[in-house]
């Protein structure tokens, strides 16, 4: 999908799919009666154009569409407009992470597994920092990768208008691994800590090494889902980049391998994979505690 298709062309873009469908015409019939070609009537469907205004009514005539659905496809066109512009990134930045970057404002809920570093979405600036000088990449660790950085986790503050539910399943070694020394990591898990027992909107769970595998061995990833009908997809990273799956059966196959990570036992007959929320609040404690000085 093209960088920067917004969810609120995707919208209107969908509505105008409906409406052709319903219509009975071809995106053919209707490149001939607005005169443009086939490819940009598919490419308004998708959102990967914003049609103009008198466009969009020329669609709406053609489509007969009544005023209940003008309405509503004016009401899409006018958020469309009013969408703040995407983070603009590096031309290095794999397309899998601009689209998880950008999506981070429309999202609904984030769901991650994170196999050996703090997802970044929960990353403190000296973590950062430490990464990027681990990478040899001062850039990634610079000012600008910072306030792309910043721009993300601002949808999970309690003061966004809508914070984004995240829920974060860790491994051990997440916690254990002491990037940036000892002072930077204790900063970093009194953060975790901070966000994991005061943050309504945010879940924490660790997997003890003890669990042995759970699935999720070569990588972790997130899933991006939405509070509408919009379909959920998967960002996931590996050594040369990153990449993405939107396949229904795919995206469901993650799903219930999170699911099954995350779900906390009924009964103490059931194994667990993850800490419950609670277990992990007790567990970064014990482990401030071991990187705390004397």
């Amino acid at each position: 999908m093209p960088e920067l298709v917004t969810q609120g062309s995707r919208r209107l873009g969908k509505q105008l799919r409906g409406l052709r469908e319903a219509s009975g015409l071809t995106t053919t019939d209707v490149a001939d009666e607005i005169r443009q070609d086939k490819a940009t009537v598919s490419r308004y469907e998708r959102g990967e154009i914003k049609p103009k205004w008198p466009v969009l009514v020329m669609l709406l005539n053609l489509y007969r569409a009544t005023e209940a659905q003008r309405q509503r496809a004016a009401e899409l066109f006018e958020a469309m407009r009013n969408e703040p512009k995407p983070l603009r990134l590096p031309s290095s930045v794999p397309k899998a992470f601009r689209r998880l970057t950008n999506e981070t404002r429309y999202a609904w809920r984030m769901r991650s597994i994170s196999i050996s570093l703090v997802p970044g979405l929960l990353q403190i600036d000296e973590y950062i920092a430490a990464l990027a000088a681990t990478l040899h990449d001062p850039a990634s660790g610079g000012p600008r990768a910072l306030g792309i950085r910043k721009a993300r986790q601002q949808r999970l503050q309690p003061t966004d208008p809508k914070p984004l539910v995240f829920h974060a399943v860790l491994d051990e070694s997440c916690l254990t691994r002491l990037v940036g020394g000892r002072d930077v990591m204790l900063k970093q898990l009194r953060h975790l800590l901070d966000v994991a027992e005061h943050w309504d909107n945010i879940t924490i769970q660790v997997v003890p090494k003890e669990t042995g595998d759970y699935g999720f061995g070569t990588g972790g990833l997130t899933i991006v889902d939405y509070d509408d009908d919009e379909p959920s997809w998967v960002y996931f990273e590996y050594p040369a980049g990153a990449d993405l799956v939107e396949n229904d059966e795919d995206v469901q196959r993650f799903a219930n391998l999170f699911e099954y990570a995350a779900r906390v036992p009924e009964s103490p007959d059931e194994r667990a994979v993850a800490l419950s929320p609670d277990e992990t609040i007790t567990f970064i404690r014990r482990q401030i505690e071991v990187l705390e000085p004397a």
